[in-house]
């Protein structure tokens, strides 16, 4: 009697215990050769990874893809259409990795607008070398006297054999925008400097005086005879 008690408790805990380990034994997730969503994508090699509520995560030869639940055939899984698949985040796809793929080109900048051409110095105007009474004008350069700023001091050389008398007016400058000024005054260098209405230049001599066209500034070009 003892030993059919012992045997018969082995048999109940024996057939007590089948179906908890069959319980416990995991469901394999849904798997399928070819998968054709609704939205037409044909996915191969499909394996059920996670269900997300609304959605499912499903693993194909196309990569890892996160698919709503509405867009999966009738028979693949139970589609739940409560609240949750109503509020289902929509479906992103992730592209799988291919090393054949060609690398990125960079972006190419937009071209860059042609530097403005450099302006080019206007070539200096040779000076006027015609003769007036046997003189010549030798230099100028600018040169201010007391508030009169549109000046110039002028070399003027007598080659004759006779002295020659110069007015200011005999004088014009030349500016870059093409103005002419005759000159107003003769200044010869002194202390105190004296302004003169003529000017003498003796046979085979040169003078150096300044002579003045306007009151305001110049960009002289050349001085030249009036006549």
């Amino acid at each position: 009697m003892k030993h059919a008690a012992i045997l018969w408790l082995l048999l109940l805990a024996g057939s007590a215990g089948l179906p908890a380990g069959r319980a416990a034994d995991p469901t394999p997730p849904p798997t399928a050769e070819l998968l054709t969503l609704k939205d037409g994508r044909v996915l191969h090699h499909v394996k059920l990874m996670d269900d997300e509520g609304g959605s499912v995560v499903l693993r194909a030869d196309e990569g890892l893809l996160k698919v709503a639940k509405n867009n999966l055939p009738a028979g693949f899984i139970a589609v739940d259409t409560g609240p949750a698949a109503a509020s289902a985040v929509p479906e992103m796809v992730m592209e799988p990795f291919n090393p054949n793929l060609p690398p990125e080109k960079p972006p190419v900048p937009p071209p860059k607008p042609p530097a403005p051409a450099p302006r080019q110095a206007q070539p200096a105007k040779p000076m006027a070398s015609l003769v007036y009474k046997g003189c010549s004008i030798i230099s100028f350069q600018p040169k201010t006297f007391q508030n009169v700023l549109g000046c110039a001091e002028v070399v003027i050389r007598n080659d004759s054999d006779s002295p020659v008398v110069i007015l200011p007016r005999d004088l014009v400058c030349l500016t870059v925008d093409g103005g002419r000024h005759g000159g107003r005054v003769i200044v010869a260098d002194g202390i105190p400097p004296i302004m003169k209405r003529r000017e003498v230049v003796p046979s085979h001599g040169q003078i150096d005086d300044v002579v003045t066209f306007t009151d305001d500034a110049l960009e002289f070009t050349g001085v030249q005879w009036a006549h």
